[in-house]
């Protein structure tokens, strides 16, 4: 039961969407809205990745005010899918790791990339070098990272995304 006011009560059914809300909506659920924090796609369990991640990556990004999340960061109820899915939407941009040619972190990139959401690749630089990353992404923005040189890459990765 829903409260219009203290001594009125109204039941669901009785309650209608506006135009606008509707047209709200729509916005959310094309991504056409955008929160203030990035998504970062990538394979889990790469102690590497992980730190690069955690103790650089995030920090940096948070010093220009975004947080950035990954499903590891995230505990709600519900279909993961759908969780990621609604992140994805409602992020301003997202990261995607093609270190370990991930499919899923190629899937979650390629559907901000149908949202129109700004799509930044990462990949470890003798990686890249060597094998470069899928004929569809090689072409795209790309900041290599390596162990040792994550400053560099930090600044890279933030001129980037400014």
């Amino acid at each position: 039961m829903f409260m219009t006011d203290l001594n009125e009560p109204t039941h669901a059914q009785d309650l209608n969407l506006t135009l606008h809300g509707w047209e709200l909506y729509d916005q959310e659920q094309k991504g056409l809205t955008s929160g203030s924090y990035g998504f970062i796609a990538l394979k889990f369990g790469d102690t590497t990745l992980d730190s690069l991640i955690n103790d650089h990556v995030k920090p940096a990004l948070a010093q220009i005010g975004y947080e950035t999340i990954d499903l590891r960061d995230v505990s709600q109820a519900g279909v993961i899918d759908n969780i990621m899915r609604m992140h994805i939407r409602d992020c301003a941009f997202l990261i995607a790791d093609l270190t370990h040619e991930n499919a899923g972190a190629y899937w979650e990139a390629g559907f901000a990339e149908g949202l129109g959401k700004p799509v930044l690749y990462i990949c470890e630089a003798e990686k890249f070098e060597k094998e470069k990353t899928h004929f569809d992404t090689n072409h795209c923005t790309t900041v290599p990272w390596r162990t040792g040189g994550e400053a560099d890459f930090v600044q890279e990765l933030i001129a980037t995304i400014r």
